[in-house]
């Protein structure tokens, strides 16, 4: 097979080597770093009529919005039949794989949103595809240094990275014509594999279906609400029901895998939109299953305005505009099962419309379209079989799961100084009923109790309010700034020689500081009232008292911290430091 040609170059290389066909030009690393080549390179592709792609190397450890603005902005408008891709390769990066997964699937997902009409793919080598999830958005490029177009994975590849010396190499999965005429298309089946057979009311593989399978937010995870905005209610009764589908490359798996999408997609809506929750009020997987969102009393925001949002529930299926683009039978019976759990306790009124409906978008796809279309029916053949016995009630054990803020972890189990600072807040605030002993650093059923009386006294309810902390709840509690696992030590110098001379309570780093002067107090050197995230005189003074009882004195006690004394501290009470 000819294979089309090409290199993936960076400020490490001069230029594009003469007989390149395509070529991968590195626009950014991290969350700030550029390449001072990647203009020239790029007009001289673009001239050459090379196919081009942009890729970024991705920092997972770094907070990924960042990481996707920077590269976003350097590539800026990107001519139709150019590619953009992810450079996944974290050797060195603090992070758990996991983390790195979730981190790599965010920034594809984000950039596809972005530039709906451009593949946006990933490069890894053969340990990180095996390690990772197997997502590699629109097109997989992967390095594996044997012979050209022999890459060892089982997956359907678009490049394969073959040498790195003395360039690195590359071959397309297809011939230069066939090259252009997939980029410029803006799709990505995979290679091989033939499109599906349409079929929007398939016969049910399953006719009896079981009914509603609810899955509510604190079982698939979910994080709390922003307020204020998060929990605004309907106004008024609802028309009906819209139907959704996510309008981007979505591939159907196992059912344990759904949970983790769903976690993700609110992820995006919070992270990515700037929305205070996930947008739908309820999704239904391909297995049928409806996970709650904002649910029937909280005003969706998928719709397109607020007019829109209060007018209809949102319901989104899981389907993708490419991958899995056809519902499932179970995903049509638990469409059904939404729609009418909305029409059942919302109430909704009877009207069933897509989300195109109204609003200018392609949403809810070709399929789901002609399903809601034809009256939103059952799969034929299907029978629902009522419950033989009353609906089991919820479990009364309290939640005993674990959430991260600031790399901290709370909730059942969790030990730590973070766990007794959130435990003394509660009884400071009127919360810690629950408790036979003082707070301590275990994180008991009594915090969880505790914790759960707060967020409801926040007005939070159902999953929302189980004891476990959010980031926003937490901030509430703590009076503005949480704990860090890791502290900056330019960032705390900074605020020592910032706060002191602004006004009364400045913050110049607040979670840094406050997770200092919770030391500092612990040490028995700082009064509780002035642990508020500012550097001010009070910690000042409280840190110079530290360094003398380190046996520090003169201009090495002035209260301005030093990495030695501030590593001491931290050792002490369960932070880390950088510089």
């Amino acid at each position: 097979m000819a294979y089309a040609k090409g290199y993936d170059v960076s400020d490490f290389q001069s230029g594009i080597p003469g007989d390149a066909e395509f070529v991968f030009i590195k626009a950014t690393e991290g969350g700030r770093t550029g390449q001072s080549g990647y203009t020239d390179k790029l007009a001289d592709a673009r001239g050459r009529g090379l196919v081009v792609g942009h890729y970024h190397f991705l920092h997972a450890e770094n907070p990924v919005d960042g990481e996707i603005e920077h590269f976003c902005r350097v590539v800026g408008q990107v001519p139709a039949g150019e590619l953009l891709v992810l450079d996944f390769e974290p050797y060195g990066q603090s992070v758990a794989d996991g983390d790195a997964t979730a981190a790599k699937n965010q920034w594809l997902a984000a950039v596809k949103q972005r530039y709906p009409d451009h593949l946006v793919g990933l490069y890894t080598n053969r340990d990180y595809w095996f390690r990772t999830d197997d997502n590699a958005g629109d097109f997989l490029w992967i390095a594996d240094y044997v012979s050209p177009g022999s890459p060892r994975v089982q997956a359907s590849w678009r490049f394969h990275q073959y040498s790195d010396d003395p360039l690195d190499a590359d071959v397309f999965n297809g011939s230069l014509d066939e090259l252009r005429a997939w980029a410029g298309s803006g799709q990505a089946p995979a290679p091989d594999t033939p499109a599906p057979t349409p079929t929007p009311n398939p016969t049910p593989s399953v006719p009896d279906w079981p009914g509603l399978q609810l899955v509510s937010r604190d079982q698939w995870g979910a994080r709390a609400w922003r307020e204020p905005n998060g929990s605004i209610p309907y106004a008024g009764a609802r028309a009906g029901v819209k139907v959704h589908y996510l309008g981007t490359r979505y591939a159907f798996d196992t059912h344990d895998t759904c949970p983790a999408y769903v976690r993700r997609l609110q992820a995006s809506h919070m992270n990515d939109d700037g929305w205070s929750d996930i947008g739908y009020s309820f999704v239904v997987c391909e297995h049928g299953f409806v996970y709650e969102g904002r649910g029937l009393n909280r005003r969706n925001s998928a719709n397109g305005d607020v007019p829109l949002n209060e007018a209809h529930y949102a319901v989104c299926g899981l389907v993708g505009s490419s991958g899995s683009t056809e519902p499932t039978p179970e995903q049509l019976n638990g469409l059904r099962d939404a729609i009418e759990y909305c029409e059942q306790q919302g109430p909704a009124g009877p009207e069933i419309k897509g989300h195109q409906d109204g609003y200018s978008t392609d949403c809810p796809g070709p399929a789901l379209y002609a399903w809601v279309r034809s009256g939103a029916p059952r799969p034929s053949g299907t029978v629902v079989t009522p419950p033989s016995e009353p609906a089991p009630q919820p479990d009364p054990t309290p939640a005993r799961y674990q959430s991260s803020v600031g790399g901290l972890s709370y909730g059942y189990g969790a030990h730590g100084p973070q766990v007794t600072i959130v435990g003394e807040a509660l009884v400071a605030a009127n919360f810690g009923s629950h408790y036979t002993q003082g707070p301590g650093p275990d994180w008991t059923d009594a915090d969880t109790l505790n914790y759960a009386d707060y967020q409801r006294s926040l007005g939070y309810s159902g999953g929302d309010a189980d004891g476990v902390p959010g980031e926003a709840s937490l901030r509430r509690l703590l009076g503005g700034a949480v704990p860090l696992a890791e502290v900056s030590k330019s960032r705390v110098v900074a605020a020592a020689r910032q706060d002191p001379d602004a006004a009364q309570g400045a913050t110049t780093y607040p979670d840094d500081v406050y997770t200092v002067e919770q030391a500092l107090r612990a040490e028995g050197l700082l009064d509780g009232q002035w642990v508020d995230g500012s550097f001010g005189t009070s910690t000042i003074d409280a840190y110079a008292a530290l360094q003398r009882r380190y046996g520090y004195s003169g201009q090495q006690a002035d209260g301005i911290p030093g990495i030695d004394s501030l590593t001491r501290l931290g050792q002490a009470h369960g932070f880390t430091v950088t510089g």
